[in-house]
């Protein structure tokens, strides 16, 4: 899928429950090696043991992957202190590794699956955010690293979905926030049905996640994106009167 760069994107940390996700791993790392991508992934060696202790029999272990694509160990933070753990108090006691490691790295994004394991108290300490995937990609990604991600992602797999169309729709089952945003770059393609309900929480923290400044309002603080923010992504996500993107 290519080489991880050092570059002065911002970085986010993974949680586990994202790492071991296929579907969701492979497209936060698609987007993220776009030319236009604001982000790089980041996790610490920690995180990549649970996520690995996670896979299903046949999954591909992810320091294989970090080798096969020649991520090295660029995309690695170290592990936080025994210190640092000890020191929360409103985080699940399996995921302060976590915060405390995008606390060392000085990594303010951290996303997971499991919003509501991180405690609002920890995290404000911390000076992070915890945002699921969904919301994550939702927010920062452009119709065309979208597009150019599941291109990439379409070549790479034998068996379907392994086209843009189709991976576009399966990701609807997952990530309907995705899905929604970027409806327009697939225009007629259909939401796979999802087996389960939305995640009730999907953001905590009080800094936007596309310009970092702070949130004030209540659907700012539920969201993660500043209003001058949410107003820009339609715009950009706007069909032309062409029928292509704006």
């Amino acid at each position: 899928m290519g080489a991880m760069v050092t570059t002065s994107r911002q970085a986010v940390i993974v949680d586990a429950d994202v790492l071991a996700a296929p579907m969701t791993r492979t497209l936060l790392m698609a987007v993220a090696l776009q030319p236009g991508a604001r982000f790089v992934v980041r996790w610490s060696l920690s995180v990549e043991a649970e996520a690995e202790r996670a896979l299903r029999r046949g999954q591909v272990k992810i320091a294989d992957l970090r080798q096969r694509f020649d991520w090295g160990s660029t995309v690695l933070v170290p592990d936080a202190s025994p210190e640092q753990i000890a020191a929360m108090v409103d985080t699940s006691q399996t995921d302060r590794h976590v915060l405390g490691a995008a606390a060392a790295a000085k990594i303010g994004v951290l996303v997971t699956r499991n919003v509501h394991d991180f405690g609002r108290a920890d995290l404000l300490e911390a000076c992070v955010c915890a945002v699921h995937p969904d919301a994550y990609l939702a927010a920062v990604t452009t119709p065309e690293s979208y597009r150019s991600a599941l291109e990439v992602m379409a070549a790479t797999r034998s068996r379907p979905p392994n086209t843009p169309e189709t991976l576009h729709a399966a990701l609807g089952a997952g990530h309907p926030q995705v899905f929604d945003a970027m409806r327009d770059v697939f225009p007629g393609v259909a939401a796979a049905p999802s087996p389960h309900a939305p995640s009730a929480e999907t953001f905590r923290g009080d800094r936007c996640l596309v310009c970092a400044v702070t949130l004030a309002d209540p659907e700012s603080l539920a969201s993660g994106v500043d209003p001058g923010c949410r107003g820009r992504r339609r715009v950009r996500n706007r069909p032309s009167a062409s029928g292509g993107l704006a």
